[in-house]
């Protein structure tokens, strides 16, 4: 049985019983976080019942370990360490003993066995009914959140109701420091996504003197210090806690329906770097754990509930005519809020804080499917995320020169502290289009939110070293009538490795060259003084500004003449096609089952490429063209990319394949609900999260931003009645209604505007 959602809201997710299975499985799908910490669903007793557990991870956004990556083979410029987000200290743990009888689900007998994460609450409740070995019953409801107003804390409220009277009771809430980390199968260590533990990878130490228990963590190899803390409160004062080992407990004598409640609180701090400040780090998570107890759980959890409830009033999404797709949009958009880092110097995983996979790495797919979510709902997190790609600027420069780049900066294909930390260089540092996708995130940055700021100083520095790697990578080519061309690449699709002029790469390089020379000249003309210091630090030459207009003018974008076809790149169309039809239902995804060179040999894409290309720029291909393209593309891939369905979705949209857009779109809201993609279980597909709120808005509701405009072009699937979503645009927020015969724009707040409907002009007031 798989988590199921309730018929009667569209808000929950449910899960009944205890088949271990679906249990393990949900920890994914049930975890929670706040862009700081994130702590998976899984159950408080877990480690005495391992099959209903993949991973108890509590994990901290950045906290991670690194080691040297070994290779068979070494050659100059491989990325030199892993970086591993490492679990941290689990709070959850509780056991619960009646008379002689430690509770697990394998103890007993447990009946009504419900776990629910309220989406609009943010709240993740379990209740059930355990009867032990004796016949004494037990009545237990657990709740759970990871706080927003309080990004270090992790709150927990166990409520115990007895059926009998005079029978021995007991607690006992662990700060687990993880001395002993479960194995792993065969299977995952076979799995190149994933990177799972076998042992705890920091030292710990237990800090006295302070009011609550407290724990340091270093890293071993990183030195990254962390403090976590725990506060417990039981409601009745008179029962006293004891002390050992790091945990606390508590016993006493039942009455029948006398209710005990023990609110638990942890709190992680933020990560440092200098031991000499372990004191004042635990000083100050000691404060946030006294206020936040303070306040109580109940109080805490009115908080969260309010911010909830204002961030569902800006980024909600309502579909009329389909509830199952209506709780699997929001389950997206709830994981996807909560997976964002909010400090300008942490991002968002491909996992985000819900799993191990990918080692907590960030990616290209924050810019081109996360970002627009947060550019369009949440611009102030939009900005935080951009502002971590400022951060590691540098290290994206020195990159450049280890590719023999002399100007310019190439940012890390995947990484969590700038450096590049993929061994598997064509799938990896070949990539060199994240930093157009980076770009192009700038770019659509300022022109949807109105911040010259940022686009003159940080976005300025980023635009223009991103322009100048490009630059340096390629070259005009006079056997093609000295056209820019770009070697040796990887695009998109993973299938296809190593290639020249990968259309994708190509186009948003010419792009970037775009972006770089229009902030450019912004500032000269407006003699920007925050622009100009930028350009006089980073060694500005006017000379590159012609290059840059010269590449993007002459950039070369391989197009098949006799077919009518854009080329994926120069040799896609010259390699045989890949049967997929025929291949074996087994033997997907391709990547865990046949070498690279296998796959490279084939006309086969992982994933969108150039219909991503279209999907970016579709006023740059004609209708005809890109409905060509599609249909021959759509044709060669296999979507094991989960970033692929998405993509191919909201292109059916603007070529009016409703049916088609719709199935797509069943698939992206779905996909860890229903484990698409078989691997759920090492954390939900954060890009793809962000894929359904682009398919909503972009594919079904046509917004597209035109120079500095927004524009719309709405449609409807046939079983839809309507559908309402709002968007925030330079200070204003509009609220779009598009049911079967009308679209209606209701500007909210903000100055009057004008957008375009269509080919029809509208006056916002």
């Amino acid at each position: 049985m798989s988590a199921k959602t309730t018929k009667d809201s569209k808000w929950i997710v449910t899960e009944e019983g205890t088949d271990a299975k679906t249990i393990r499985q949900n920890e994914t799908l049930f975890a929670l976080s706040n862009g700081h910490i994130g702590t998976r669903g899984s159950l408080e007793e877990a480690e005495r019942t391992k099959e209903y557990s993949h991973s108890e991870a509590t994990l901290v956004n950045a906290y991670y370990d690194s080691e040297p990556i070994q290779y068979g083979e070494w050659a100059y410029g491989y990325a030199k360490e892993h970086q591993t987000v490492i679990p941290v200290p689990n709070g959850k743990k509780l056991a619960i003993r009646l008379e002689n009888d430690l509770f697990d689900l394998t103890t007993g007998k447990t009946t009504n066995h419900k776990r629910q994460l309220d989406l609009k609450k943010g709240l993740l409740t379990r209740s059930f009914t355990w009867e032990n070995t004796q016949g004494h019953k037990l009545d237990v409801k657990i709740e759970r959140f990871v706080s927003y107003d309080y990004p270090e804390l992790l709150a927990q409220n166990i409520t115990l109701t007895p059926q009998d009277d005079g029978c021995d009771l007991q607690m006992v809430a662990n700060l687990d420091d993880l001395k002993e980390l479960g194995n792993i199968t065969e299977e995952e260590s076979n799995d190149p996504r994933i990177k799972a533990h076998k042992e705890r990878r920091f030292q710990s130490k237990r800090l006295e003197d302070f009011d609550n228990q407290l724990l340091h963590i270093e890293t071993n190899n990183t030195h990254l210090h962390l403090i976590v803390g725990e506060k417990n409160q039981l409601s009745d004062p008179s029962v006293q806690s004891h002390f050992e080992d790091g945990a606390e407990s508590w016993k006493l004598e039942t009455k029948k329906g006398d209710t005990i409640q023990l609110e638990r609180l942890i709190a992680y701090s933020n990560i440092f770097h200098e031991e000499s400040k372990i004191e004042d780090k635990a000083q100050r998570l000691t404060t946030i754990l006294n206020e936040a107890s303070a306040i109580g759980f109940k109080g805490l959890k009115e908080k969260h509930i309010a911010h909830m409830e204002e961030f569902w009033e800006l980024s909600d999404i309502e579909i009329v005519g389909d509830d199952e797709l209506q709780v699997g949009l929001r389950f997206n958009l709830f994981h996807l809020y909560q997976a964002a880092g909010r400090d300008g110097k942490r991002n968002m995983s491909a996992k985000g804080l819900s799993g191990e996979g990918y080692e907590g790495h960030y990616f290209w797919d924050t810019e081109m499917y996360m970002l627009p979510f947060f550019l369009y709902t949440q611009p102030k997190i939009a900005k935080h995320l951009l502002n971590y790609r400022y951060t590691i600027l540098e290290e994206a420069r020195n990159r450049a020169r280890e590719m023999a780049v002399d100007n310019g900066a190439l940012f890390a294909w995947r990484t969590i502290n700038g450096k590049e930390a993929s061994p598997y260089y064509p799938a990896g540092t070949a990539q060199i289009h994240i930093n157009g996708d980076i770009a192009h995130a700038v770019h659509t940055y300022v022109k949807a939110t109105g911040d010259k700021r940022f686009g003159m100083k940080e976005g300025l520095e980023i635009l223009v070293e991103t322009a100048r790697f490009y630059a340096g990578w390629g070259h005009f080519d006079e056997k093609r009538k000295g056209a820019f061309v770009l070697n040796d690449v990887t695009g998109p699709d993973e299938y296809t490795a190593i290639v020249n002029n990968n259309y994708y790469t190509n186009l948003m390089a010419k792009h970037n060259f775009k972006y770089a020379a229009e902030m450019v000249e912004a500032v000269l003309e407006s003699n920007d003084e925050d622009g100009l210091g930028v350009l006089k630090r980073i060694g500005y030459d006017k000379a590159e500004l012609e290059n840059w207009k010269k590449a993007a003018d002459k950039m070369f974008l391989p197009y098949d003449d006799e077919q009518q076809l854009t080329m994926q790149d120069d040799s896609f169309f010259h390699k045989e096609v890949w049967d997929i039809e025929n291949t074996p239902k087994e033997n997907f995804p391709l990547l865990l089952h046949y070498h690279p060179l296998t796959i490279y040999r084939y006309q086969v894409n992982k994933q969108a490429d150039t219909v991503l290309a279209q999907f970016l720029f579709p006023d740059e291909f004609s209708q005809e063209q890109k409905a060509r393209d599609y249909d021959y593309y759509e044709s060669v891939t296999t979507h094991d990319s989960s970033l692929s369905r998405s993509v191919f979705g909201m292109m059916a949209s603007d070529l009016g394949q409703m049916e088609k857009a719709y199935n797509y779109f069943m698939d992206t809201a779905l996909m860890d609900i229903t484990d698409l993609q078989s691997n759920t279980r090492d954390g939900v597909h954060a890009a793809n999260m962000g894929g359904t709120w682009m398919s909503m808005v972009n594919g079904f509701g046509g917004m597209r931003l035109v120079e500095d405009r927004l524009h719309f072009r709405p449609r409807l699937p046939k079983d839809w009645t309507c559908v309402t979503f709002k968007v925030q645009f330079r200070h204003r927020l509009i609220k779009v209604s598009i049911s079967k015969d009308d679209t209606e724009y209701t500007l909210i707040k903000g100055e009057p505007l004008v957008i375009r409907h269509f080919d029809e002009e509208k006056h916002l007031k």
